[in-house]
């Protein structure tokens, strides 16, 4: 019995062996045209690559030399100068939408009304069951 398992496992692993061995000879013109495809597409492509990496880096060189170059501030009352420039220009665009912000607020309070205080638990529940109640007459009413 042992020897019949051993021969079997054997002539499958023979099997194996030459199959594979005869398909890599009976290699197709047509797979090797599409070796030879495969093999140009991947040489083009890292050629494209490199050649735009060289381009951009290019690009980058010309426009850092296009920029110029930076202001010199040498004195602390230069620097501070600039800072409060540019706060001052940003926190007034930030101002103008604040100050629209806090118009349409109040005019969102005024139509409200002002709160009543309700300082006792008493008052605040009877208030509650107003509420309530209104609201469920209206939605019985549509």
């Amino acid at each position: 019995m042992n020897k019949l398992i051993i021969a079997l496992i054997a002539g499958a692993f023979a099997t194996a062996a030459f199959a594979q061995s005869t398909m890599q000879k009976l290699e197709t013109p047509k797979d090797k045209a599409k070796q030879s495809e495969v093999q140009s597409a991947t040489q083009a492509g890292t050629t494209n690559s490199t050649e735009q990496l060289q381009k951009q880096s290019q690009e980058v060189q010309k426009l850092k030399t296009e920029k110029g170059t930076p202001k010199a501030l040498p004195t602390k009352a230069d620097k501070s100068k600039a800072v409060q420039s540019t706060t001052a220009s940003k926190a007034e665009g930030v101002d103008v939408g604040n100050k629209a912000a806090a118009a349409g607020s109040a005019e969102a309070k005024k139509e409200k009304g002002t709160p009543k205080s309700l300082t006792t638990t008493k008052e605040k529940q009877q208030a509650v069951s107003k509420e309530t109640a209104g609201a469920v007459k209206k939605e019985g009413s549509q």
